[in-house]
């Protein structure tokens, strides 16, 4: 039986991140997307079994509040917030597991501080930050024959020609209208759990994720990642139409020691779509050394 406690730890600015201990075994900081209320991770697909999972609520997801300036909603400064968990364990150095825009906290945390982290998971990867992206319609017009495919390709559309002055609810609706493409098969277990979407959502978070007009570009960042010497690991959902898998490829190529690996049958959830070939592939990359 997994077993979980809950716990807060304090961030730079007196911020409480809450978080839950899921499992056991060595530690495992994982940093959610979205931003989403952290639970849509849920046991990392038995991953917990070996690793304890430290499943952590970013700013204004979940159980923690939101911050007092929004610029703290903002990767660079989310990216602060993981060495709190670091430090609330006592730890020199971590493993971090980054899905989705998490995968840009952690490796943002990585390259500001490549000698508090020993290993590194980036799963899916987005191409807004890490480039690729090219392959995201090839793997939509893939799925030609799903009953969805016609809804999913107009909101793709539309997604497309969303700007700035659109609302965040707008988007999140043609998000929602898209999900089905985000994972490798649509049957109840991917409908159950992305029925979880829109409630564990915030669209505050969301809207300031990549910064309030302070330039916090990709290119940045970007350079500090040659300097992260501990061994990477990038996982894909050979079927994700949401990010796509050239993403990672582009992930892979900005660190020194990286691997990519592509989960087949799987999305942007490879954990809800092939449970056990993901946790086995992170669970060995993890192990790996020890």
């Amino acid at each position: 039986m997994t077993t979980s406690t809950h716990g807060t730890a304090v961030s730079f600015d007196g911020a409480e991140l809450a978080f839950e201990a899921i499992g056991s075994g060595p530690p495992l900081v994982v940093v959610p997307g979205g931003p989403r209320d952290s639970r849509y991770l849920e046991d990392l697909g038995g991953l917990a079994e070996s690793r304890t999972l430290i499943r952590y609520d970013a700013r204004g997801t979940g159980s923690t509040a939101a911050p007092d300036n929004p610029a703290k909603y903002a990767y660079p400064s989310l990216a602060r917030d993981v060495d709190a968990l670091r430090s609330h364990l006592g730890a020199e150095t971590i493993d971090v597991l980054g899905h989705s825009s998490g995968a840009v906290v952690a490796a943002v945390y990585a390259g500001h501080h490549p000698d508090r982290v020993s290993r590194l998971v980036l799963v899916v990867p987005g191409p807004d930050f890490f480039g690729g992206g090219g392959d995201i319609a090839s793997l939509l017009n893939a799925r030609a024959d799903e009953p969805w495919f016609d809804e999913v390709r107009t909101a793709a559309g539309e997604l497309a020609a969303a700007g700035p002055q659109d609302p965040p609810e707008v988007v999140l609706d043609l998000l929602d209208r898209y999900v089905p493409a985000a994972y490798g098969g649509w049957g109840e277990r991917q409908r159950a759990h992305a029925a979880t979407q829109r409630e564990q959502f915030s669209l505050e978070a969301w809207k300031h994720f990549h910064g309030n007009g302070d330039r916090t570009e990709p290119e940045r960042f970007l350079p500090t990642f040659g300097q992260v010497t501990a061994p990477v690991l990038v996982v894909t959902g050979a079927a994700d139409a949401l990010t796509g898998v050239e993403a990672g490829n582009a992930a892979t190529a900005l660190f020194p020691a990286a691997t990519h690996v592509s989960i087949a049958r799987a999305g942007h959830y490879p954990w809800v779509d092939n449970a056990a070939e993901f946790s086995s592939v992170v669970e060995t990359f993890l192990a790996r050394g020890r």
